[in-house]
């Protein structure tokens, strides 16, 4: 079976144009999937940033009981002082009795304003982590929003199209000096 130019100039022409529109189409393709891969990896990061927030407010919830809780402790370390030095016979309001129970209540406090300090912190932390996930949220859904194929499936039907017309060209004038190219 044999061709005649006259068909095979029609084949490669169609295959031109075929070839064209299937790279135009898997452009388009390929851009909805990095535009829906974008969006997803953005919803991901928004879950992070609330997750940190949870984190954080977990993180200050703890350390508000923790305080409170050393607070308590120094309470009854300074109370069994006063006992034990009162069952001695020492007056506790005064002298060393005071300045052990008076120490006893400044160490609590001190403790506590670090348990207070270190929640803080981590907290912080926490707070800072969702911050960073929401901007990378945010920079993943304008990334999502600008994701097209558009430019590219352009540049590949102006290519086609000129494709088309040189092979047209050639098919059309045989004598022509690129029609051997």
């Amino acid at each position: 079976m044999s061709f005649g130019a006259e068909t095979l100039a029609a084949i490669s022409i169609a295959s031109s144009v075929l070839g064209a529109g299937v790279s135009i189409i898997g452009q388009g393709q390929q851009a909805a999937a990095q535009r829906a891969s974008l969006e997803y990896q953005a919803a991901v990061s928004r879950n992070n940033q609330i997750l940190a927030e949870r984190q954080a407010a977990d993180a200050t919830e703890r350390g508000r009981i923790a305080e409170r809780n050393q607070r308590v402790k120094a309470q009854q370390l300074a109370g069994r002082q006063r006992a034990v030095l009162a069952g001695n016979g020492v007056l506790v309001d005064e002298g060393s009795a005071l300045d052990i129970t008076s120490d006893t209540a400044a160490l609590g406090e001190q403790d506590a304003l670090t348990i207070r300090a270190n929640a803080e912190r981590e907290a912080l932390g926490f707070r800072t982590q969702g911050m960073n996930f929401g901007a990378q949220a945010g920079l993943q859904s304008m990334q999502a929003a600008n994701t097209s194929a558009t430019m590219g499936q352009i540049g590949t039907a102006f290519g086609a199209i000129g494709s088309v017309a040189d092979r047209w060209y050639r098919y059309r004038n045989p004598t022509s000096p690129t029609a051997a190219v």
